[in-house]
């Protein structure tokens, strides 16, 4: 992945730290492109590498290039950006050649303008890290970084530069009152055993020479084996949930948008469009668009065509990132257009073909009712195409089930979500039914 960036023509990334980018809660970007690259290869590489280490989670900035480089800031600092003519090259290789010239890693350092924004805004932080104030930061500070060499034995190293002995002193003292800290902390002790804490910490020891603080980690990673025995399962466990709650998140976009569509038309988006013959034409996925802030993607569909007409089957490649998955399985999926993300259907179902539904028509209540389902990724479809689950109801796990999977992230008609264990078919069949009359119990799905 680093050598797909290298050869798009990306070394570096330089990170904008400015009023307007505190204010609005996100860094923006400046990355230089080699002369002779191509920008939109160079912006395609960049998505792909992002979207693979998170996950299949897609970059939440626009990207575009100027000037000889790609710049990314989220939407109220990208216009800002974009317009802003560089007054000044600020490149310090020397940096890199101080933390070893690794694979990839990153530098932080500030001009005059950056410096004092930390010194005005850095928060007082409590005791023992009292010493770590915005005087430091901004002052005592020429630069701090991090780079991984990925050799054989990967080597990561920290290293933080200083103007002076006595602020590489307050580091080094803060460093090790944190790790000191951290031995007794629950959190710590939930991610390492009691046993290899010791392990972690003598590692980790910060090291000072002068006005330098180094941290290399390479006695962590020189035994790969005894750190990856350590780590893995809770590595495992956190992206597991990170992955379950971006899911969770997504949903609920869908399901405001269907309200938000309700509000509109008194009814639901249905199952899909059909023509005057009654044959399938766009999933409800389309007609939600303009509900999803993709009005521009909305008017390209031509309403009266099937999903796979001449002008159609063209847009099933743009597929917004709302319907992509973060788990990294759904990964070549999503690229290929396809979406886990889809509704229950059938007869006597919230959505069944064209038949329409609303709000007065959920007599067991929108919490009770099931609106949309997290699918397995072997079941993902064509965002476009006018398929969803089609539900048994006499067997509603079927094809729910997958290798590992245990639960399924589900989105009620109300808004809410939730995950519920792939169990008590019944139960099951009770939160599909949106009048059928039947007790829900959902402690049986828990």
């Amino acid at each position: 992945d680093i050598t797909k960036l290298q050869e798009a023509g990306l070394s570096r990334a330089y990170a904008l730290l400015r009023t307007s980018d505190i204010q609005a809660m996100g860094t923006s970007f400046v990355m230089p492109l080699k002369k002779g690259s191509d920008p939109q290869q160079a912006i395609e590489a960049f998505n792909e590498v992002f979207a693979k280490l998170s996950g299949g989670n897609r970059l939440g900035y626009k990207i575009e290039s100027r000037d000889g480089a790609l710049i990314a800031a989220a939407d109220a600092q990208f216009d800002r950006l974009k317009n802003k003519k560089a007054d000044g090259a600020i490149d310090r290789p020397d940096i890199w050649t101080d933390l070893g010239n690794g694979s990839f890693g990153i530098a932080v350092f500030g001009d005059e303008d950056s410096r004092r924004v930390v010194k005005e805004l850095m928060p007082k932080l409590p005791s023992p890290f009292d010493g770590l104030n915005g005087d430091l930061v901004a002052d005592g500070t020429k630069w701090f970084g991090m780079s991984l060499k990925l050799d054989a034995v990967p080597e990561l190293n920290i290293e933080i530069e200083t103007s002076n002995e006595n602020a590489a002193k307050t580091y080094e003292s803060a460093i090790n009152d944190g790790m000191r800290m951290g031995k007794f902390l629950p959190q710590v002790r939930e991610v390492i055993p009691k046993s290899e804490i010791k392990f972690v910490v003598e590692a980790l020891t910060p090291k000072r020479n002068g006005n330098r603080v180094s941290i290399s980690a390479s006695q962590l990673t020189k035994d790969l084996d005894r750190l990856a025995k350590v780590l893995s399962p809770h590595i495992k466990a956190v992206r597991e949930s990170a992955r379950k709650t971006q899911t969770l998140n997504t949903i609920r976009q869908h399901l405001l948008a269907m309200h938000n569509y309700e509000s509109a038309y008194g009814r639901f988006p249905v199952q899909f469009s059909v023509d005057k013959d009654g044959k399938p034409l766009l999933s409800w996925r389309v007609h939600v668009l303009p509900f999803l802030e993709q009005n521009e993607l909305y008017r390209k569909f031509n309403l009266d065509e099937p999903w796979d007409s001449e002008n159609n089957i063209k847009l099933a490649e743009q597929m917004p990132e709302v319907f992509w998955d973060m788990n990294g399985k759904s990964f070549e999926a999503n690229k290929a257009g396809k979406t886990i993300f889809q509704v229950p259907a059938g007869e006597g179902l919230v959505f069944n073909g064209g038949t329409e539904f609303g709000f007065g028509d959920l007599t067991d209540g929108s919490s009770n009712t099931i609106g949309l389902v997290a699918m397995p990724v072997e079941r993902a479809v064509i965002w476009t195409k006018p398929v969803d689950w089609n539900v048994d109801l006499k067997k509603p796990l079927e094809m729910l089930k997958a290798e590992g999977r245990t639960h399924v992230v589900v989105g009620r008609c109300d808004g809410s979500t939730d995950s519920f264990a792939l169990k008590s078919p019944e139960t099951w069949r009770s939160f599909l039914g949106p009048a059928d009359g039947e007790v829900n119990d959902e402690s049986k799905l828990k």
